[in-house]
């Protein structure tokens, strides 16, 4: 028949094809083989000879055209008796033919799914190697990490290790120095305790002569006795140096305001001890010098370049000028005086000061219940705590003008009660927890 399709070829295409896509291969070969196959225009071929073969069907059993020569009608007629002869066995390929057809077409819509179905999966594939790339960078990230920071943590444990040797070394250091302290506060004791009974000794023996002199030198290093013991307590419960100079800060733009400081106006400290607020003075430009009695006191400031004698506050005030002090500023050195010598202290400061400087003058406030009670006694030299409106009465009574109360240093606010009520949380906080000190401050006319 004219048109005819080899159908053999065509089935032993498909078996093949089959046969290659069933067959066992190593990964690569798959990827190979999802990424290669079967393509479109393979699809688009086997799609051509189904509609070859789908049109073919249509022939069977029909008759050819009758040619117009005698040869072609006497052809025509024998093709004609064949066909009525075989009228039983046409029905049977045309049945077969369809049925291969439709095969045909079942077997190209199985590979166009397929091929379809690969081409999801190498979408899906490619998804999947976007994906383990990116986990790929993070893991190769977090190895880099967990490498750093292993790095770091090695580094951290060497220098804790390195830390641990020093602090051993250092609390070492420490008892040595600590025995060694110990020691030499013994040997202080026991030098104290020899001078004194030499003291005692050496004044009976002068006593027999008539040398006021003598008796005087004496009774002037009775007075030292105690310096060390004193400049340890000051050490021990004063503050740090840093601490001191930034709550005494505050003074200094009052100083300003009233133009205190200047060479017209200088400023004596009476009591000046470690040094701390004639340091922050010098720091600010402004001139001042300090009086204590204390030697070691005195050495520690002159040590610092600061400009301080050694003497007793009022004997030194008493040798002072009369109006030639911008300012005379006493800070925690009124509660260690009798009422007598208080008085003349306040004297003095009147005296020497110009008109229009300042005294100012800074005790703990007994209003405080813990100060009044316990901190107050924590310093054996101190005498009776004075209440702000005493100390504010005496320097007003004395001459000067413009007296205030400045309150100081209330407890940190992790100290005050929460609980009580409102009323009874503020008088107890006020009593407990308010200022430890207080400043007077006056105004010479």
């Amino acid at each position: 028949m004219a048109n005819s399709v080899d159908v053999q070829s065509i089935m032993q295409e498909i078996r093949e094809r089959i046969r290659r896509g069933s067959a066992p291969r190593d990964q690569k070969q798959n990827e190979s083989t999802l990424a290669s196959g079967p393509q479109q225009p393979e699809i688009r071929a086997l799609e051509d000879k189904c509609r070859v073969l789908r049109s073919t069907q249509t022939l069977v059993g029909r008759l050819p055209p009758e040619p117009p020569t005698m040869r072609g009608r006497i052809g025509a007629f024998l093709v004609k008796a064949v066909r009525r002869s075989l009228f039983w066995y046409t029905p049977q390929i045309q049945a077969f033919h369809a049925s291969v057809a439709d095969g045909f077409e079942q077997q190209v819509a199985a590979l166009k799914t397929l091929a379809a179905a690969n081409q999801q999966c190498l979408q899906i594939l490619e998804g999947l190697s976007r994906q383990v790339a990116r986990l790929s960078a993070e893991v190769e990230s977090i190895t880099r990490r967990v490498e750093t920071e292993a790095a770091a943590r090695e580094e951290l444990t060497r220098r804790v290790e390195e830390h641990s040797q020093t602090r051993q070394a250092l609390e070492a250091s420490y008892r040595q120095v600590d025995m060694k302290l110990h020691h030499l506060r013994a040997e202080v004791t026991g030098q104290a305790t020899r001078i004194s009974v030499l003291l005692k000794e050496a004044r009976k023996k002068i006593s027999t002569v008539s040398d006021d002199s003598l008796l005087r030198r004496f009774s002037a290093e009775d007075k030292h006795a105690l310096d060390a013991l004193y400049f340890s307590l000051e050490d021990r419960f004063r503050g740090t140096r840093d601490e001191i100079k930034e709550r005494l800060r505050g003074y200094l733009p009052l100083l300003r305001n009233k133009k205190i400081g200047g060479k017209g106006m200088p400023i004596l400290d009476i009591g000046c001890g470690r040094g701390e607020w004639l340091e922050l003075l010098a720091e600010s430009g402004l001139e001042a010098r300090g009086v204590d009695r204390n030697r070691l006191f005195v050495a520690a400031c002159k040590e610092r370049g600061l400009n301080v004698s050694e003497g007793d506050a009022i004997e030194y005030l008493g040798e002072v000028p009369s109006c030639s002090l911008g300012a005379v500023t006493g800070f925690h050195i009124i509660e260690h005086l009798p009422l007598e010598e208080l008085i003349r202290l306040i004297d003095e400061t009147v005296r020497v000061l110009k008109p229009g400087g300042l005294a100012i003058f800074e005790t703990p406030n007994p209003q405080n219940v813990l100060v009044a009670c316990h901190n107050f006694y924590i310093d054996p030299t101190h005498r009776n705590p004075l209440p702000a409106l005493t100390v504010q009465f005496l320097l007003e009574a004395r001459g000067l003008c413009d007296v205030e109360i400045l309150y100081l240093a209330p407890y940190p606010e992790s100290f005050k009660v929460r609980d009580g009520g409102p009323e009874i949380m503020q008088r107890f906080n006020d009593y407990f927890y308010g200022p430890q000190d207080y400043a007077v401050i006056g105004r010479r006319v």
